[in-house]
């Protein structure tokens, strides 16, 4: 497959991944933060972000390419960095609570950290490119490597070129623009449920609602 051919396939998927959002928002009214379709998003993304991208750029040695690029990016660009604080301050939580687990945390530093995240598997893979996402900084970010790709990639990478650079950034637009909803009970994480499962819940929840509403309420 050639270059050109590679770098439309990994637009095509992109597209895909970003309709499933879209339409997921606008169906539901939400867009829970571990979703399938976010997990699936944020693969194709990361996919296209380290296509052709140079070794010096992903550090010779660093084992997570992703990382390393966005920790040298956030030196010189502050959505990068805000992203980078962010994630280095959910690995902290992550830390501690696997020492807590442990039976190797005080609890003075129990009560200090934050409520601790319940991420899954798949969130852990995917922590930089999700949380880029549900902050509202991955476009920018983006953006940001497609306008300086030359410092950052091949000649052959999507990133680089001036059209599908472009594109790319501009596909990206529209999911970080929503919100993205927490779960409720720490099982979703370990087992997502289905489309249908997820829309069955919603529908029960809106007839909660509709019980609940003062209009329908018996007169004391």
């Amino acid at each position: 497959m050639g270059e050109s051919e590679t770098r439309q396939r990994l637009l095509r998927n992109v597209k895909k991944e970003v309709k499933q959002i879209m339409e997921e928002a606008v169906t539901r009214k939400f867009v829970h933060e571990d979703s399938s379709h976010v997990f699936s998003f944020c693969g194709v993304v990361e996919a296209c972000i380290l296509h052709g991208l140079k070794r010096r750029a992903a550090g010779f040695l660093r084992s997570n390419k992703l990382a390393a690029l966005f920790m040298k990016v956030g030196k010189m660009f502050p959505p990068a960095q805000e992203l980078c604080r962010k994630v280095q301050e959910l690995e902290q939580i992550i830390d501690s609570i696997t020492r807590q687990n442990q039976g190797q945390m005080s609890q003075e530093s129990v009560r200090k950290s934050s409520r601790p995240p319940n991420l899954s598997p798949l969130a852990l893979k995917h922590l930089w490119i999700r949380t880029a996402l549900t902050q509202k900084l991955l476009d920018k970010i983006l953006l940001y490597l497609v306008e300086n790709s030359s410092k950052f990639y091949e000649r052959e990478a999507l990133l680089r070129d001036p059209v599908d650079g472009q594109i790319l950034a501009s596909l990206l637009v529209g999911p970080c623009a929503l919100e993205y909803t927490k779960a409720k009970t720490a099982n979703h994480f370990w087992t997502d449920p289905s489309a249908d499962e997820l829309v069955q819940r919603h529908r029960i929840h809106s007839g909660y609602c509709r019980q609940d509403s003062p209009t329908k309420r018996p007169a004391l």
